[in-house]
């Protein structure tokens, strides 16, 4: 911290949010960052570059852009600054493509209403549960009824539009459990903390908001985990981590600018990770080769589908459900070897 002769109680506030970031407690973060410039240090460009950042983890992009804007007004020339502007401005832009807002200010109907079940536990707030033919939804955290409904008609869509994509539907009603964790404590995860997701035989979903959750972001999330379920279905257990992952990532959103140029950097410096180290859960690898895995992991799944399309994509996943090696079902499917495929190429 570079305060100098800032008050010593907005001082501990920065410290105490610096803290509840590093924990991330975003929510927390941003309260303290908001008490400590109340008090002092509104001079410093690099506390309102940091607020910004806390603002990005839990999706709230616009005000995010605020407090950069105050940052360059206070220091035109910030690399960091500007580089985080960079970074939200296309974050933002990207999760927009995903959903129209617009689809989603129905008013849930009466049936959804009625159909809402409300659930008393010991915890802070009741859970709401929804039981469809396709789906068993759980909000475990307080969430407006309008949120449910919004939440539940992306579900549909995804039913109907990765069932479409990979030739496959839930035999059974999934399970799908949502949170708002404001990064309390939890098993250490292979995504981002501030918004995570797992597939263990049902869905679930964590992320971290002050209110309601960011509906493009839940949506990519959900997108990613509904395309490990029908994975695990089609290829019964037998794809490897990094075509999984790639397939998963690659079908929920667009590679951001920034992952795009740091897979140009990886493959300029040649330090790609080789198919020994993408086989291995990446959640289980040392968390500096863990993003580069899921960005090369996508971009090998993007070329892909781009290539040969989502028909012989099943047909690879049939082959690997079927017993073949991924070695042998790559040639049989694409006519090409592993090492033929862009950006993961053996490193030497």
């Amino acid at each position: 911290m570079r305060l100098g002769h800032t008050n010593s109680l907005a001082l501990s506030h920065f410290q105490q949010a610096t803290l509840s970031y590093g924990q991330a407690c975003y929510v927390e973060a941003i309260q303290h960052y908001l008490a400590g410039l109340k008090l002092g240090a509104a001079q410093h460009h690099y506390i309102y570059a940091d607020l910004a950042k806390a603002y990005e983890m839990v999706g709230e992009w616009d005000t995010a852009l605020a407090c950069l804007d105050i940052a360059l007004r206070l220091c035109p020339d910030s690399p960091t600054a500007l580089r985080r502007k960079a970074r939200i401005l296309d974050e933002k832009a990207c999760y927009n493509t995903l959903i129209s807002f617009n689809d989603l200010k129905e008013p849930p109907p009466l049936q959804f209403l009625e159909q809402l079940q409300v659930q008393v536990s010991p915890a802070r707030f009741p859970k709401q549960v929804v039981n469809s033919e396709f789906f068993d939804l759980t909000c475990h955290s307080e969430m407006d009824s309008q949120t449910v409904w919004n939440i539940c008609r992306l579900i549909y869509r995804i039913y109907s539009e990765l069932g479409e994509m990979l030739g496959d539907y839930p035999a059974s009603p999934v399970s799908i459990s949502i949170a708002n964790t404001n990064g309390l404590a939890t098993s250490q995860r292979a995504m981002p903390r501030w918004a995570s997701g797992c597939y263990d035989g049902g869905i679930r979903l964590a992320y971290c908001a002050a209110g309601e959750p960011v509906l493009s972001i839940l949506y990519a999330l959900l997108r990613h985990e509904w395309v490990h379920l029908l994975i695990h279905h089609l290829a019964r257990g037998y794809c490897p981590v990094w075509l999984d992952e790639g397939l998963a990532q690659s079908i929920a959103r667009p590679m951001f600018k920034a992952e795009r140029l740091e897979l140009q950097r990886a493959v300029q410096m040649k330090c790609l990770l080789p198919f020994a180290v993408l086989n291995k859960p990446f959640n289980q690898l040392p968390e500096k080769y863990r993003k580069l895995a899921y960005i090369q992991s996508t971009a090998v799944a993007e070329f892909l589908i781009q290539e040969f399309g989502f028909h012989k994509i099943r047909k690879l996943l049939h082959q690997l459900g079927n017993g073949t090696p991924i070695e042998i079902a790559i040639e049989q499917v694409f006519g090409c070897s592993l090492t033929e495929i862009p950006f993961l190429q053996e490193t030497e």
